[in-house]
């Protein structure tokens, strides 16, 4: 017996599971517990809001995961707020912070209305940004690519997606 969730329904590239909110926050944590496995040098992934909660994570201790949420939605606060050369507020692609012990890798992973239970969600959505810790010694291109992709499977579950230009490069 497989593991994955129904990829595909007969009536369109809209996976089956999808189909309720429910639905569509387990074939996110299967995707998020399978990046983690599978993606050298991932330690953990964690999905929260832009808010600082816990959504998702890849069976992270539930305090730490949540210390983390809140901590990964400040550095990305932080990184949207800085004013750049060009002297305007622009979101980050991704933030990245070397430490003795770990990598810890913060990008933005689009709107879902797949958490409709979600504090504070008024309107059916819920911004969110994809966490990642990593080994010190980890490639971080590696992880960096395999985030994007990451996000890019989590597209179909989401209101908003987050935008990929040329090149590849998540925006």
């Amino acid at each position: 017996m497989s593991t994955q969730p129904a990829m595909n329904n007969v009536t369109g590239n809209t996976p089956a599971s999808a189909t309720t909110a429910s639905g569509q926050r387990d074939s996110m944590a299967w995707l998020l517990r399978q990046f983690a496995a599978e993606t050298p040098g991932v330690l953990h992934a964690v999905l929260i809001s832009r808010d600082g909660l816990r959504l998702l994570d890849s069976d992270v201790g539930k305090d730490w995961a949540d210390e983390l949420s809140a901590a990964f939605s400040g550095i990305a606060s932080l990184a949207a707020n800085v004013t750049g050369p060009t002297c305007k507020k622009r979101p980050s692609r991704q933030v990245i912070i070397e430490r003795d012990d770990a990598l810890f890798f913060v990008q933005s992973a689009g709107r879902s209305a797949a958490f409709d239970n979600h504090p504070g969600n008024e309107r059916g959505e819920v911004d969110t940004i994809l966490a990642v810790i990593a080994t010190r010694d980890a490639d971080a291109g590696t992880v960096g690519f395999e985030m994007g992709r990451l996000v890019q499977k989590f597209a179909p579950y989401m209101v908003i997606p987050v935008r990929v230009g040329t090149g590849g490069e998540v925006r």
